[in-house]
């Protein structure tokens, strides 16, 4: 970090006058008191996840906080160069053994004296003329898109695929290292020629609204970062133009948008017993949990697909039991399966863990059965992955 670091490295590049001085003080300040808050709120957050198994290591601990620290120090490096900005409007003056100009001004009370002389003089903004901070040259952008190129595709069975992709350092993608971390996936007409990453507020202006980029929210299943790549599993569904359809038909090498990591709430492993539901669209997200158990959890997972031929490997604790509830031929979204199997599940005297994702009137007959269990909230984590409209395709 920059707390080692020294201005007068940067003496060959110009001439730092007292005030210009106490200018980059200030930066400086700003910036070490930016990195310290960083590493302190992401500590935090880190102190809270102990005692569940979505713990980091110590190097993925380690990245964290050097990510942290650096974010700190970008956000405050930052308004404190638009405080400067606004309230000085000082410039910095490049100077250099040159002739005079013909036509000399009088000069401002920190100019060089008259045994000096300048060949230019920049009028700009202070912000733009200070020298990046320490070691890390910071985004001054917030970044919304990573793109990835897809390495490898695996067909999982009828109606689901792994893509994974990579692209070197992830393209900037960070894990937030939550066990529901998910990102959206943009997906573009190849026929536009749109390159990514998209600038989803100019394309909506300039195009019409079935020509934008789609976007839809799917779990990372999980992340080499020594290869690296990252691999999202998509229920093939849909007509052209939607992703589900683009995933059934994609072909290695082509691009990967997606946005940086998010989650919706911290779910805890801690029961005793596990009650996992799920159908296609959720599946991704229970596979997940299920690898993140302890090796010597109890409970029984619960996955609706549509027949007994959609079934795949999941890797799962022994002492959890896989059960495949087929549909047998109902639609996507119109079945009671889950809700049917969960009234008639045996529970033992004991601390139980629920969580379920499914179609969003599946997941409402979920907890109308979880409530009847009279279980802590906290020990529930139930959402809805998609709704079944009538008439509109899902994207």
């Amino acid at each position: 970090m920059s707390k080692h670091h020294k201005y007068k490295s940067y003496g060959p590049q110009y001439a730092v006058t007292p005030r210009e001085g106490l200018t980059l003080e200030i930066l400086a300040q700003a910036e070490k008191a930016g990195a310290k808050a960083g590493h302190a709120v992401a500590k935090e957050q880190l102190y809270r996840s102990i005692g569940n198994s979505s713990a980091l290591n110590e190097q993925q601990t380690g990245e964290l906080l050097a990510a942290a620290e650096r974010a700190g120090a970008a956000a405050a490096l930052s308004a404190a160069r638009k405080v400067l900005d606004k309230t000085l409007r000082t410039s910095f003056k490049h100077y250099q053994h040159a002739p005079a100009p013909a036509s000399p001004v009088d000069p401002p009370p920190w100019a060089p004296t008259e045994t000096d002389s300048y060949a230019e003089t920049y009028e700009e903004p202070l912000a733009q003329h200070v020298p990046a901070l320490g070691h890390v040259e910071y985004p001054m952008k917030k970044v919304d898109q990573h793109v990835l190129t897809i390495t490898r595709i695996e067909r999982l069975n009828d109606q689901m695929v792994r893509i994974m992709a990579g692209a070197p350092d992830l393209d900037g993608y960070r894990s937030n290292g939550a066990i529901d971390e998910y990102v959206k996936v943009f997906v573009a007409d190849s026929a536009l020629g749109l390159v990514p990453p998209y600038d989803l507020r100019d394309l909506r202006r300039r195009l019409p609204r079935e020509q934008v980029p789609r976007s839809k929210s799917y779990t990372v299943r999980w992340i080499d970062a020594l290869v690296p790549e990252i691999a999202i599993d998509f229920v093939v569904h849909g007509e052209p133009g939607t992703i589900g359809h683009w995933a059934g038909t994609v072909q290695p090498g082509a691009p990967l948008v997606i946005s940086p990591s998010r989650s919706k709430s911290s779910v805890s492993l801690n029961a005793d017993y596990y009650v996992l539901a799920a159908d296609e669209a959720g599946i991704p997200a229970i596979s997940k949990a299920l690898e993140a158990l302890h090796p010597e959890s109890q409970g029984v997972a619960l996955l609706e697909v549509a027949d007994q031929n959609a079934m795949f490997d999941v890797k799962h604790p022994p002492g959890v039991v896989l059960r495949w509830l087929s549909r047998d031929g109902a639609p996507a979204g119109r079945s009671t399966v889950l809700a049917d199997e969960l009234v008639s599940l045996p529970l033992p005297h004991s601390r139980i863990g629920v969580i379920a994702h499914a179609e969003r009137s599946a997941v409402k007959e979920i907890s109308r059965v979880v409530q009847r269990w009279n279980l802590d909230k906290r020990a529930t984590h139930l959402s809805s992955y998609w709704t079944l409209r009538e008439g509109r395709m899902r994207r």
